[in-house]
């Protein structure tokens, strides 16, 4: 400070205002050393990472540590140890006032530094293991740097005022119940991303349907206090944490891991088309190669059946096949034939309930392909062929008449009338 007293005495400034006015003047060119030699540090350091002399053999360690500028929170904490050595220089301990605060203020950079080398270490952290679809790391990362900085700022602030750490941390007591209200999602969040991850319930890259949420979509993303999902029309959807481990939500994980996305669909067949198969069509059906062994094995049991029980010409005394459950047995050998069906599931076509749209005959299968677009070509493909067949053996998908059918049964009505009226 001397250089500066004198100074200010050869401008003749008034007494009075000397010493203020040198030891303000003195802070303030520590405090502009102080930041000269950080960004001096933060040079060098990030000139050296960027490097040929820079070299980690791991390649996301390597490329974690370079986008941080991580040794950049190392120069400065070597700036603020000479810093330390300079305080002497710029306020010498007969200046005691002075002397104090430049120490207050390389203590509380200090701190700064020791916030910012520990937050840089998570953010590596963060971006190395993020790669890791079932590690959710990012929420624990960002409630540890919540917790850090908080206790940070209590230290910073202690130091600022004269006071120790537990000064400030005595006082968390009384304002417990003011931080459970204020850090309620946050810790309703590490609860529940801890829960999701520990029983595996969802990753990154999982496809979930949370209709709750208008959710349907892949998981982009998991913080420490949503879960942000990518709908199929490319709408973002944030859900907090929590409500995935307290409402229901469907993960499509298992479908993708287990290899097999299953068919659920059926055709309502019209009950009015039902009938025995009778001998031309028990001919003409016999050309389909997916029927032969099926028919023959029937005709031989049938007749065998009937000679036993002397079964003449009446068809209700004996057993006869039906064309619906021809059209089953075809079904299920469509569908086995099929190279896209997998084998390794079940594979049957069933009746179920019959009802005022007819008798529904169930297709229940798995594609071996997961991915959107193959799983519904192949059963759009297999819906084609069956209802296009089905004509074959007598039979009509059940539907509701529309206004064209209306129109042909009037127009057919009308032709009789007008040749009446002729006659």
């Amino acid at each position: 400070m001397e250089p500066i007293i004198t100074l200010f005495k050869i401008l003749k400034l008034p007494e009075n205002y000397i010493m203020p006015a040198a030891g303000v003047s003195a802070i303030l060119l520590f405090i502009v050393f102080l930041y000269l030699i950080s960004f001096l540090f933060k040079t060098i350091s990030y000139r050296y990472l960027h490097s040929k002399y820079f070299n980690i053999k791991n390649t996301l360690w390597y490329r974690a540590i370079k986008d941080t500028n991580f040794l950049a929170a190392f120069g400065y904490l070597a700036a603020g140890f000479i810093a330390q050595f300079a305080v002497k220089f710029f306020f010498p301990v007969s200046y005691e006032a002075y002397h104090f605060t430049a120490q207050n203020i390389v203590s509380v950079y200090f701190q700064i530094c020791i916030l910012l080398i520990i937050n840089k270490i998570l953010s590596i952290v963060l971006i190395v293991f993020s790669k890791d679809p079932n590690i959710p790391v990012k929420g624990l990362i960002q409630f540890i740097k919540i917790f850090v900085n908080f206790f940070g700022i209590l230290i910073i602030l202690a130091l600022l005022i004269g006071k120790g750490p537990t000064y400030f941390i005595s006082a968390l007591g009384l304002m417990a119940s003011v931080l459970m209200i204020v850090f309620k999602d946050t810790i309703l969040g590490l609860t529940a991303s801890w829960q999701l991850a520990m029983n595996e319930m969802l990753r990154i890259g999982d496809w979930i349907e949370m209709p709750s949420h208008n959710a349907d979509g892949d998981v982009i993303d998991i913080s420490l206090t949503t879960v942000s999902v990518q709908n199929w029309d490319k709408t973002i959807v944030m859900i907090p944490a929590y409500d995935l481990i307290s409402k229901p939500f469907i993960n499509w994980r298992g479908m993708e891991e287990a290899g097999g996305r299953r068919i659920k669909r059926a055709i309502n067949i019209d009950m009015q088309s039902i009938k025995f198969v009778d001998g031309t069509m028990f001919k003409k059906l016999k050309k389909f190669a997916l029927l032969k062994d099926y028919l023959a094995a029937k005709e031989s049991e049938i007749m065998e059946y009937n000679r036993m029980h002397d079964v003449k010409e009446n068809l209700y005394n004996g057993r006869y096949l039906t064309n619906i459950g021809t059209f089953r047995a075809y079904c299920e050998a469509y569908i086995k034939s099929r190279p896209y069906i997998s084998d390794k599931f079940i594979r049957m076509v069933r009746q179920l309930k019959p009802g005022p749209e007819g008798i529904p005959l169930e297709i229940y299968c798995f594609t071996s392909a997961t991915q959107w677009i193959p799983y519904e070509n192949y059963q759009s493909d297999i819906f084609d062929h069956l209802m296009s067949v089905m004509e074959e053996f007598d039979l009509y998908v059940f539907q509701n008449p529309t206004g064209r059918n209306f129109r042909s049964l009037f127009s057919h009505a009308a032709v009789p009338a007008a040749n009446m009226k002729e006659k």
